[in-house]
């Protein structure tokens, strides 16, 4: 007996979720060390609120260029609106 076709689209849009929520995982980990890196080298709080300053622009940009992504490459990867 062979699949559905949606059954397969959903099975691989399923999929591709699961590997975004994966690696957001990840990279959310990967920050917290680096920021707990960050704050444990610090000489004074002037160095910590420029660190601070410095991690929130780069989130900015990161979180822009993945909702860039997500709506112009991966946009065909997402199932329908109901």
């Amino acid at each position: 007996m062979e699949s559905d076709p949606t059954d397969k689209f959903d099975a691989r849009n399923r999929a591709f979720r699961t590997l975004v929520q994966g690696l957001a995982f990840d990279v959310a980990a990967a920050l917290c060390l680096v920021l707990f890196t960050t704050f444990s080298d610090a000489s004074g709080w002037g160095d910590i609120q420029w660190a601070i300053l410095g991690f929130t622009l780069a989130k900015t940009f990161m979180v822009s260029g993945l909702s860039y992504l997500m709506r112009t490459v991966f946009a065909s990867q997402m199932p329908p609106s109901e």
